[in-house]
């Protein structure tokens, strides 16, 4: 029970109770809170005292409120910084995240006119495609697609579920990723990207497009990121 005779105000002994429940795993992400009616009943202030804590909470991130749903615990999101030259596994090693991977593609194939011309391609040239599903700790956060010349066919033979594309560059052919330039928009779910990341067909996602270069100014290859927004947040 909150302290009414306390120096604190309740709102923030109540955000504070909120905070320390969800820290303590009593509150798991996704998880729905009791109405505003029944937290008020339960620590006995007023529905006004219940909605400026949790109010404050979701300014904070730590609680999400969804029109005519309730409000829930957030769910964690994840930081990339697009400053960063650096691989999707190395990020996630950054914030202390397990990286995983899937692939969904790995071949040759013509692709259309718009990719030729950002890699600098004559047209009916044909490219590695890889396309891998992206785990975050198991979640599935970003469908990744990958444009490659064929200077870096070795790449079909490797296997993409467990190592680190930007190791294997490395590795095989001395590559090194030292820059890249980006385009950020929003786009919605296809029937397939919304089975991937486990979302609602035409959910907005992020859509990352863009071309990576190594030394000498080389375009190592064009990427294509189809992210889930409302788990990973961006730097830019």
């Amino acid at each position: 029970m909150l302290d009414g005779k306390a120096i604190k105000p309740l709102y923030e002994q109540l955000k504070e109770k909120i905070e320390s429940e969800i820290a303590e795993g009593k509150y798991k992400p996704g998880d729905r809170l009791l109405s505003e009616v029944e937290l008020a009943e339960k620590y006995d202030v007023s529905v006004i005292t219940v909605r400026k804590a949790t109010n404050d909470l979701s300014k904070i991130g730590l609680l999400e409120k969804r029109q005519g749903k309730g409000t829930f615990v957030a769910s964690r999101k994840y930081n990339k910084d697009l400053n960063q030259v650096l691989s999707f596994s190395e990020a996630c090693k950054l914030i202390g995240a397990v990286p995983g991977a899937k692939v969904l593609a790995s071949e040759l194939v013509e692709p259309n006119k718009n990719v030729l011309e950002q890699m600098e391609l004559p047209d009916n040239s044909k490219t590695v495609y890889i396309s891998r599903l992206r785990l975050v700790n198991d979640e599935p956060m970003v469908i990744e697609d990958n444009y490659f010349s064929l200077k870096y066919s070795f790449l079909l033979e490797e296997d993409l579920n467990k190592k680190s594309l930007f190791e294997i560059l490395s590795q095989k052919s001395g590559t090194q990723v030292v820059r890249s330039r980006r385009t950020i928009e929003i786009c919605r779910a296809t029937a397939f990207q919304a089975s991937q990341l486990n979302v609602k067909r035409n959910s907005p996602l992020l859509l990352v497009q863009g071309v990576v270069y190594g030394l000498d100014n080389e375009i190592v290859y064009l990427g294509i990121q189809i992210i889930n927004g409302e788990r990973y947040k961006l730097h830019v």
